[in-house]
């Protein structure tokens, strides 16, 4: 019961409204991408989508 009266999420973190938002821009450059004819736009949006999430989660901002 402790877990829902902290602040935090899941693995610490509780997500703001710009980290969703940068989310849900990764899962739509997926979704457009992932059926790309070229292997170079198909990874391409796969790692560019990863490397955005992580950070937007994870790093912080000052």
């Amino acid at each position: 019961m402790n877990f829902f009266a902290t602040s935090t999420g899941f693995f610490g973190v509780s997500p703001s409204t710009d980290q969703l938002i940068v989310l849900n821009l990764a899962a739509i450059l997926v979704g457009t991408t992932f059926n790309a004819p070229q292997k170079v736009l198909k990874w391409g949006g796969v790692v560019v989508a990863v490397i955005t999430s992580t950070c937007a989660i994870w790093c912080t901002n000052h």
